[in-house]
């Protein structure tokens, strides 16, 4: 498993991504911000990591070497354990109307086009992160 960590922090997310420097770019984002992130190379990997660590949010590109994005997301909106966790899709291929239409439909809750503009990526990701934390009443 190729899994690095930057440590401490808030939030922990997972990032799946197969380009090497696609993972470090965002590994390196989010640290600006942070957030306890943590990078895998396949799906399978990633998944082993988000049962393992029950991130706060997962980023997964569409194109791994083992499954789909799109599978993935799937398997985790199946899952019971996993089903409310937010994910993020991004793709630097799948830049069709339909595919977005497709990740938005197995549950995804943002989706970017590679490259993405940090200053947007990382509004989004907190935008999510405040959804998820308990209002006071």
């Amino acid at each position: 498993m190729n899994a690095q960590a930057t440590r401490n922090r808030q939030a922990t997310i997972v990032v799946i991504d197969d380009d090497f420097g696609i993972r470090e770019s965002v590994k390196d984002l989010l640290a600006l911000e942070s957030w306890d992130c943590v990078v895998a190379e396949t799906g399978k990997d990633g998944l082993e990591l988000i049962k393992t660590l029950k991130p706060q949010l997962v980023v997964i590109d569409i194109q791994l070497p083992d499954m789909s994005g799109f599978q993935l997301c799937q398997k985790l909106k199946r899952d019971a354990a996993t089903r409310n966790m937010p994910v993020i899709l991004m793709t630097g291929r799948f830049t069709d109307r339909d595919d977005k239409i497709q990740g938005f439909e197995l549950g995804a809750d943002e989706y970017f086009y590679k490259p993405f503009e940090p200053p947007f990526f990382i509004s989004r990701i907190r935008s999510i992160l405040r959804g998820l934390t308990p209002k006071a009443a």
